[in-house]
């Protein structure tokens, strides 16, 4: 099935949020321990920007990579597939007919979160619009300078430079907080953090994603006072000048901060400090640890992969003398380049199996619960074939023998029968169309496994 970038079912939900998870807490555990500390911001600028992005993809390129890996047809001496892929079951409940089902909410939810996330962010950019629009605008060489009057903190959005000229300031330190906020603007660092706010959006549920836009901002900030300082004039070109400066415009009264801006005066000031009069010199050494992190990561997310893809096989039939043998399978696929769709997707797979199986009222009275796993091949023309139950409900039922104790023995009693019955006409008669798999550009059979759970409410 052709990945996308939002999953749509949810184990791939699921999946795909764990391994952003892994990836992204071993980038921020790198940054934390190795990076963080260090004077190298052109690298650790781009690292904050792209390793999110690499953990929301990652997966996903890992999914297009597997599916041009190669695979074999797996059959046994007789034609009798030896394992099988595991699709998700529906459930089926002993009240109500129209019950959502784990699979098709949690994307909902998910989908839910990161439309709230888009539309908290998009207030935000209300917010500055409204605060600003009325604000004296002069346009200057590569930014405009918008003065505030002391309604907002000097800071910068975009081109925009917010200047706040009731600050008393020398000209020297005037021109040292100009070229501050000169540099966020010539270095796209707006931009920059609305990428990584989107990014934020789409891996909400992933808690480290939302430690990386603090991270980045204080990266901004360094990497504008280093511009600040080759550009200030003699007065302030000095880191211990520049500092003190940067502390007393700290000091001042409280203003209001705007969202998604920089901030001069409100942005980390005793991490610049200590950053400005820092004499260690970089450790470059620590750039080269991403290589083997990155394999590390490429090689955990295949394996997950892999490890979904290919499930251990399900527990062994169930002879039925009741049931009429189905007739021998061809040698089918298990996985192939081009899995088999359903019409409408695994949910509406799951939407018909669940609308056609009927909880058996005899089992209801029985208070009987059980779990039936379906085999069946997708055959090469689109056609389920050869569907049978591999292991179906049971039942403990007492037994004695003249002079011999009672005991317990799992039997199919005429109620679990017609549960399995249930569960078996529900795949044979599946109203959709299946699209055949392909290997190799060729359509071949597949064999899927279909849980079925009956649950009393």
């Amino acid at each position: 099935m052709s990945p996308t970038l939002l999953p749509s079912t949810t184990p791939e939900l699921l999946g795909c949020l764990l391994q952003s998870t892994l990836c992204l807490g071993a980038c921020w555990l790198l940054y934390r321990c190795a990076l963080q500390q260090e004077r190298f911001f052109h690298y650790n600028r781009r690292f904050l920007q792209f390793t999110p992005w690499l953990a929301l993809l990652l997966p996903r390129l890992v999914s297009v990579g597997l599916e041009h890996w190669p695979a074999e047809p797996v059959s046994g001496e007789t034609g009798a597939v030896l394992s099988a892929g595991l699709l998700p079951g529906p459930t089926v409940q002993a009240v109500g007919s129209a019950l959502y089902s784990l699979p098709q909410w949690l994307p909902l939810l998910y989908l839910g979160g990161v439309l709230l996330m888009l539309a908290l962010l998009a207030v935000r950019l209300l917010r500055l619009w409204l605060r600003t629009r009325h604000l004296p605008r002069e346009p200057r060489n590569g930014y405009v300078l918008v003065r505030t009057g002391g309604q907002l903190p000097t800071s910068s959005f975009g081109r925009w430079i917010l200047w706040d000229e009731t600050v008393l300031l020398t000209p020297a330190e005037a021109q040292a907080v100009l070229a501050h906020e000169i540099a966020h603007v010539q270095q796209g660092h707006t931009a920059e953090k609305l990428r990584l706010e989107l990014v934020r959006a789409l891996l909400w549920p992933v808690p480290f994603v939302h430690l990386f836009p603090r991270a980045l901002a204080q990266v901004q900030e360094f990497m504008a006072d280093s511009a600040a300082l080759r550009l200030a004039s003699p007065v302030t070109a000095s880191p211990t000048a520049y500092a003190s400066l940067l502390a007393r415009l700290a000091l001042r009264p409280y203003q209001p901060d705007l969202p998604l801006t920089q901030s001069f005066t409100q942005s980390l000031t005793l991490t610049r400090i200590r950053m400005l009069t820092q004499s260690s010199s970089a450790r470059r050494w620590k750039q080269w640890l991403l290589l083997p992190l990155g394999t590390a990561l490429l090689a955990s997310v295949a394996a997950c992969e892999k490890a979904g893809e290919l499930p251990p096989p399900p527990p062994p039939t169930v002879a039925d003398a009741t049931m009429p043998a189905p007739p021998p399978p061809p040698a089918v696929y298990t996985y192939v380049q081009q899995m088999p769709e359903y019409a409408g997707g695994q949910l509406q797979l799951l939407q018909d199996i669940g609308r056609l199986v009927k909880y058996p009222q005899a089992a209801k009275d029985a208070k009987l619960e059980g779990r039936v796993f379906v085999k069946f091949i997708v055959t090469p023309e689109g056609i389920i074939q050869a569907a049978q139950i591999t292991k179906g409900i049971e039942t403990s039922v007492k037994r004695s023998a003249t002079g011999a104790a009672t005991v317990k023995t799992q039997a199919v009693t005429p109620e679990a029968r017609a549960m399995n019955e249930a569960a078996l006409a529900a795949v044979q008669n599946l109203p959709g169309k299946w699209t055949p798999g392909r290997q190799d550009g060729k359509p071949v059979a597949v064999e899927y496994t279909i849980p079925i759970t009956f649950s009393l409410k």
